[in-house]
């Protein structure tokens, strides 16, 4: 035996592994860091993903519902353990398009719902480049590029038939299951109230409005597809929709009738006129608040508008206009507007708006919150790309929507089998949900709304265009 072949059978998998976790070892005893620790368990993990991928982005799907934010300095952060596992998913989708590239070859992508987003990608590139801050501007990039790769481009390269998108329901679902049982058993724990919400859904969730976006978006498709929990679809509808009523999230609760309204008109073939007439509706509130500076009649009283710890008051504060979260976000979408002027073409650069938003508030709409110190955005996604991105990046966002729309739409009407069409109608109804959640939050940037997003965009990338 020559000193090659010595050497490819000293060099297995395991010995591979074992070598890293030595190294390991001696390099946390050296530098007293612990993280070198992860050295063994990364290369088994790596491993495995160059063997079967799909191990890797099944693992990633559990892991939503269970990563929580984590601030790793005063202004850097991630979210554990599914960022990592996305930048993970991303080096191995580029290892797999070296070592397998056949794989890519074989596989089909519809060109149309592949080139909005190309083309949101691209304009993000470039107003970070003529950003005001650059730095946050592409630390935003990379984050989207990891999000795209292993959610988008790994929907579409790992689920390669029917088993593969049934075992991806069944995690994603069983996972965001258990998830909100946890929640739950808290929950009841603190009596159910109101104002212990929040404190509930800690640490994996950062507040339950995040929790109910996931809740109603995450669920849908899964209880939707009888296929995948047929037996228990019906005591998990109701089950869903017992948790559902205690995240005590008026846009989650919104966000659920959207869904039903959606794949009803979706199968009544007025979808597009719904959409249509729900576009006309924000355009022609826009226009009215704005004119004349009407929104400056319906300015809240700073010493009444407050948080209220009582389900009943807090919901007669909503359309009485004295809840403190409504009025924070008209505090905020004014601020985003009045920003507008000048900057319309390329905006203030991803990630931009909190740094450079304060002087464009308007004093007499300020809250007891106004001070922002969990630095949020301006709560309704379609402004903040306006702001950050300008019209340009707007315009290509809501024409990535359509697309998206239009295809769930296509492949429903032409599906002949009854999976096919209730995963175009779930996936239909994730994305009107989520549209409308966005209206009044900022959540496709988030590892748990965001991911579904996507995860979406590479259910339908990954069919063939109807013709």
């Amino acid at each position: 035996m020559n000193r090659t072949a010595h050497i490819s059978v000293l060099l297995t998998p395991n010995v591979l592994i074992l070598l890293a976790m030595m190294a390991g070892t001696l390099a946390a005893v050296v530098t007293h860091s612990m993280i070198f620790l992860a050295a063994g368990p990364v290369a088994l993990v790596a491993w495995i993903g160059l063997q079967d991928i799909r191990r890797i982005y099944f693992l990633l799907l559990a892991t939503i519902p269970f990563s929580a934010e984590i601030d790793l300095t005063a202004t850097l952060g991630t979210d554990l353990p599914d960022e990592p596992l996305m930048w993970f998913m991303t080096v191995l989708m580029a290892l797999h398009f070296l070592l397998y590239r056949d794989r890519f070859r074989g596989g089909r992508m519809d060109a149309v719902i592949l080139l909005p987003l190309l083309f949101h990608l691209i304009w993000i590139a470039f107003s970070s480049l003529l950003s005001k801050h650059v730095l946050l501007s592409f630390k935003f990039l990379a984050a989207k590029l990891w999000y795209v790769t292993a959610f988008v481009l790994g929907t579409w390269y790992c689920l390669r038939d029917r088993r593969d998108v049934l075992r991806a329901l069944k995690i994603l679902g069983i996972s965001m299951f258990c998830s909100l049982c946890f929640v739950l058993i808290k929950h009841a724990w603190l009596g159910f109230a109101f104002d212990s919400a929040n404190r509930s859904v800690e640490p994996l969730y950062r507040n339950h409005v995040n929790y109910g976006a996931l809740l109603v978006t995450t669920m849908s498709i899964p209880v939707g597809a009888w296929f995948v929990f047929p037996a228990q679809r019906r005591w998990l509808r109701w089950f869903i929709g017992f948790a559902l009523f205690f995240t005590y999230s008026r846009g989650a609760w919104v966000a659920a009738m959207i869904g039903v309204l959606a794949v009803f008109a979706l199968r009544q073939r007025i979808f597009h006129w719904l959409a249509a007439a729900a576009v006309a509706m924000v355009v022609g509130a826009a226009i009215y608040f704005l004119q004349d500076d009407r929104y400056l009649e319906y300015s809240p009283n700073y010493e009444r508008t407050i948080w209220h710890s009582d389900l009943g008051q807090h919901m007669q504060a909503t359309y009485k206009m004295t809840d403190i979260s409504s009025m924070e976000r008209f505090y905020r979408w004014i601020a985003a507007v009045r920003m507008l002027e000048g900057n319309t073409l390329y905006g203030y650069g991803p990630n931009s708006f909190y740094h450079a938003y304060r002087p464009f508030t308007v004093r007499s709409f300020q809250t007891y919150v106004s001070d922002n110190p969990e630095r949020s955005t301006v709560h309704n996604y379609f402004l903040l790309i306006l702001v950050e991105q300008g019209i340009p990046g707007l315009l290509v966002f809501c024409l990535l929507l359509y697309v998206l729309l239009s295809a769930a739409h296509r492949q429903y009407h032409a599906a002949d089998d009854p999976f096919d069409r209730a995963i175009a109608a779930g996936i239909l109804a994730v994305l009107s949900m989520i549209i409308i959640l966005n209206m009044l939050s900022d959540l496709i940037e988030t590892d748990k709304v965001g991911s579904i997003f996507f995860i979406c965009i590479g259910l339908l990338l990954r069919r063939k265009p109807a013709h």
